[in-house]
Formats: C-alpha cells, structure tokens, sequence
C-alpha cells in the first residue's frame, strides 16, 4: 500500500495529482469554467464566479483543480496565470492590500523583475491610491507584455466583504476594477450567501455568476472512497467496501455527502478495524471534534448559546421560538441569527403560510452538539444508524438476519405451552420476510406479547422486522398493529419506534408537509424510505 495524504482541512497542499486521482461530482462545472476560460479572448465579455457551499463541501478542492489545469494545459497556461489568496489572510482590510498581495504572488510564480520592482515600491506605502494606481500598471504591463490574463481566487468572500474590507467606497472600487481591467477574472468563494452580492443596493449586486456546490449524492459518495482506495492501492479497504457497503449507505445520512467528512471516514477505517457502524460515527465525531470546538470558540458567547439550543430543537425554528428557548428578547436573537446567516453556520428558510424559520444547514456540525449535550437525542442518533443499516442490507444479509430471527424464536417457544403461538410467530416472519404478508392485524398482538419471551434487543429488532415489512408490504393496519402491541408488550420509549410512528402519522394525514418540516434531515430521510417503500408496493399492486 502506498501512502497518499489527503489534507483535510488544507487541501491545497495535497499533491493536485491526488486531488485529481479522487475527483468526483464537479467534474461538469470545472469543465464548463475552464472552457470560457479556454474561449476568452481579450475585449471579449469575462465571466466572475462565486462558488457557495458549506465548509469541507469541496469549494478550496475545486480552486485548487482549476489552478493545476490551468498549469499543465499548453493552451490555458498561454492565456492565463492562476493566484491564489490565502484562505486564511486576515491582513486584507482594503482593496489595497488585496492588490498588494496579489503583486507578491505573481512575482513569486514568474519570477518577472518587474512584478517584483512593483512590489517592493508599494509593499510600505499607505497611499491607498497610489498603491492602486501602481499595481494596476504593473498587472496591465505583464498582461501586455505576457498576452497572459489574471486568474485571481479569493476563498471566504463573505468574511472579506462583510468583515474586512467594509467601506462601500472600497467595494465600489473593487467593481469598478473587475469591470474595467479586461485581464482580470475573479473566482471567488463563500460558504453562504452574502448581502454584498444578493442586495440590490450593494455595488456587487448579481455581479459574479453563483455556483452551489451540492452535497456528494451516495453513489458519487462511494466512488469517492473507492478512488481513495485506488490511489493507495488499499486491497484491503476495497474488500471493506463490498463487504460492508450498508454501513457507508448509513453514515451517509448523518456526513450529508460531505467530501471532507468522506476522506476522514476512510482515514479511520482504513487504519483501524472497527466493530460497526455506530463505532465508525463515535471516531468520526472523536476526529472532527477539535476543529468544532476552535470553530465554537470563535463565535461570540450569545451566537453559540443559539446554536446549540438550535441543535437540540426539531429543525426549523422561528426567532420566537427560539428567543423562548434561550430566555431573551425576540428582536436580539433576530440580530444574532442574522450574524449567524452571514457567516455560514445558519440559514433561513421560508416553509408554509410563508413563515421564515432558521436551520443548521451542516448537518455533522449539528449532530455533533446533539451527541455531546444531549443522551435522548445521542441514543436516537445510534438508534437511527441502526436503523439505516438495517434497511440497507443486502438481500444475503437480510435473509441471514431472516433465519437467525426464526431460529431465535423457535430457541425461546420450545416451551409446548406456548407452542401454537410461537408457530404463529414464526410463520409471521416468514411471511414478512417474504412481502407477501396478508392482514394479519388481529395477531398482531399475540406474536408481539410471544416476543416478550426473548432477550429485549432480540425481540425489538425482530418487532423492526415486523415494522419495515409491513411498510414494504404497504399494509397500515398491520403497522398500527405492531405499534400498539410494541408499545404495550416491549417498550413504550418512542426513541425506539420513532421512523415508523411518523411516517404512520405522515401517511394517516394524508401526507401533511408539516409533519415532516419539522423533523431533521436524517429522521425525515428515515421517513422518506419507510414511505417510499409503501409507495412503491401501492403503485405495483396498483398495476
């Protein structure tokens, strides 16, 4: 196995090679920019870019590709000198600096005498427009002499706009310099959407052409990993991969296809062997904790109080309700959830009777607060893991847990006192393993008071059993049954039930939207499943 690090957290100083070895999902929107790229030529219009999406989506990953084509293409590198702004420049606070620092990096990637002379005339000079007047001959020099245009990548938009740099007259400059100097095309990037570029009275209204970045959906999630496995010639993660491919589809829904959290994941299971799946998400957490907690530390106390009262409520929340959560006035956790929405770590959301609520939009950042402040809400965390994996299981692994369920049952009733009902019992889940299940509603509550004779995990997994095939089965009095009877004969705690007693209420309602607007996103994919299987059985009987 050879070794290959991947940066998490500082992706540009992984090999681009590397980068390129385990791309997947932007493959389009990195084509189509280098493309107008490729077809620009001077006095022609020039695209601006500003690519949004939460941390570790991917946005440093895809500048850094960008850069690395522009490079190693004969045709793009002729046209084009790509300069990278540090992500984590704190010493730009006017247009000046930026300019300045821009200078610096080209004369360190050309090595041109005359870039450099530029610099270290206006490195120390407060005249912010003569340091402008400088720098800008110096750039349209090098473009006239090289033919060469400038490719500028500035990462975190929002924080320099809204934080640094927040004169109007400095940002009406910056406008004016991207309109005028025809050898200069900005990507940029934010985790959020920013007032300076959204508002119709700010200078850079509908200025750059916005890019989102999705989440990596479960397939491109597994292909990712795969590559990882790839480019370390990792034999034995890839046997990982096919043997525990149900665990990955599990995890998914708590990482969000995050890219970041993906490439950690392999970093764990491919240096450890872990027991399952609940552990592979307590390392993940263990990992990415010091980088919440620096992240936590650098909000204000009032902003931090929010969000974690935030995370341990249903999903979207309106200031009111909030406000009441945390003890304090509504028109203050106003303001304070919009510093929150600038910076990337809420979002607002409009849902019905076009009432505005607020979320989490990370959702690892989110299940992070609920696993360390909250036991409730960590055991329906594993509980839902389980949940996912279960449901993800192979058809060999699902019938594998079909016999073991009867050989348990058959263990517990040898008993001949109960030897009718546990026959019934076994009959049901050879049934419902089967999804040919008839209405067997009325003995329901025999087979589930039979349970009660096993070990409580058994007969809870095995009542799941009942659960998940009378959705695929489409039969809702069956699902009412099992429900009542489990609540009554094994245990009343709804943590244990809570998929399948929303999804039973969402299909009740008619499929009321409210229902499911107000659980978070893993509980309403949980939901999603359960109600897409019984869909899919109405529309084949239906047939």
């Amino acid at each position: 196995m050879t070794s290959h690090p991947i940066h998490s957290y500082r992706p540009q100083r992984t090999a681009p090679e590397d980068l390129e070895a385990i791309f997947v999902g932007r493959e389009h929107l990195l084509e189509e920019m280098l493309g107008r790229l490729k077809d620009w030529t001077p006095g022609a219009s020039r695209q601006h870019y500003l690519i949004i999406g939460p941390r570790g989506i991917g946005k440093t990953n895809l500048l850094t590709l960008i850069a690395h084509r522009i490079e190693r293409s004969p045709e793009l590198n002729a046209k084009w000198v790509p300069l990278a702004i540090a992500e984590d420049t704190y010493g730009i606070t006017r247009i000046s600096d930026l300019l300045i620092e821009s200078v610096r990096i080209l004369g360190d990637k050309t090595g041109e005498s005359s870039i450099r002379k530029a610099y270290d005339r206006v490195r120390f000079d407060d005249n912010d427009a003569r340091v402008t007047d400088l720098t800008l001959d110096a750039f349209r020099h090098f473009h006239k002499s090289s033919g060469r245009g400038i490719v500028l990548m500035v990462e975190n938009l929002n924080r320099l706009l809204e934080r640094q740099i927040k004169q109007k007259a400095e940002i009406h400059l910056l406008r004016k310099i991207l309109i005028e100097e025809d050898w200069l095309i900005t990507i940029c990037t934010s985790p959020t959407y920013l007032n300076a570029v959204t508002q119709p009275e700010e200078p850079l209204f509908e200025f750059f052409k916005v890019q989102l970045l999705p989440e990596l959906t479960q397939r491109e999630q597994f292909e990712m990993l795969k590559k990882r496995a790839a480019l370390e010639e990792n034999i034995a993660f890839e046997n990982y991969l096919s043997e525990f491919r149900s665990r990955l589809r599990a995890l998914y829904h708590f990482t969000g296809g995050n890219p970041r959290l993906t490439l950690m994941l392999y970093d764990l299971v491919s240096k450890q062997d872990l027991s399952g799946v609940t552990m592979e998400l307590d390392l993940l957490l263990d990992q990415i904790t010091p980088f919440y907690q620096d992240r936590m530390k650098e909000i204000p106390e009032q902003q931090a109080k929010l969000l974690e009262a935030m995370a341990l409520m249903p999903e979207g929340c309106t200031p009111t309700e909030l406000a009441e959560q945390v003890r304090m006035a509504p028109n203050q956790v106003r303001a304070l959830l919009t510093r929150l929405a600038q910076a990337g770590y809420v979002r607002a959301e409009e849902r019905q009777l076009k009432k505005t609520v607020y979320i989490i939009p990370e959702r690892f950042f989110r299940i992070w607060h609920q696993m360390n402040h909250s036991r409730e809400v960590r055991g329906r965390i594993q509980y839902l893991l389980e949940f996912f994996a279960s449901w993800y299981a192979t058809r060999e692994e699902r019938d594998h847990i079909s016999e073991q369920t009867v050989a348990l049952l058959i263990k517990a009733f040898r008993d001949e006192a109960i030897g009718v009902r546990s026959s019934a019992a076994i009959t049901t889940v050879h049934i419902v393993s089967e999804r040919s299940m008839p209405d067997l509603a009325e003995g329901i509550d025999t087979v589930i008071k039979d349970l009660a004779h096993l070990p409580y995990d058994e007969a809870v997994e095995i009542a799941r059993t009942l659960l998940r095939s009378a959705f695929r089965a489409a039969n809702l009095n069956i699902v009412r049954g099992v429900l009542g009877a489990v609540t009554s004969h094994l245990s009343s705690e709804e943590i244990l039930w809570a998929p399948y007693m929303i999804a039973a209420e969402y299909l009740q309602s008619e499929r009321d939207p409210a229902i499911l607007n107000r659980q978070h996103p893993e509980m309403r994919e949980a939901v999603q499943l359960l109600v897409d299987a019984f869909d899919n059985h109405s529309a084949e009987t239906d047939e």
